[in-house]
């Protein structure tokens, strides 16, 4: 091998090289989108229900403090 074909070999491996990936899990939406994805989906086909009583009820406080409201109409 000469040095010329060495150095090109190594250029396309660092173009190729994995990015740096941010240690923080919190930044990684899509990836914990996906597992969210795949979780409903398996509780979906195993007949579980996707939501307990107690989520839902926390979904309708949340959606009763962003809603805006009547008083001001």
């Amino acid at each position: 091998m000469t040095p010329s074909s060495i150095a090109s070999r190594s250029a396309a491996r660092a173009h190729m090289s994995p990015r740096p990936v941010q240690s923080d899990r919190r930044s990684r939406g899509r990836l914990r989108d996906l597992c969210d994805e795949v979780i409903a989906s398996h509780r979906a086909a195993t007949g579980n229900e996707l939501f307990s009583d107690s989520d839902r009820e926390d979904a309708r406080q949340l959606l009763a403090s962003l809603s805006p409201t009547r008083a001001g109409r």
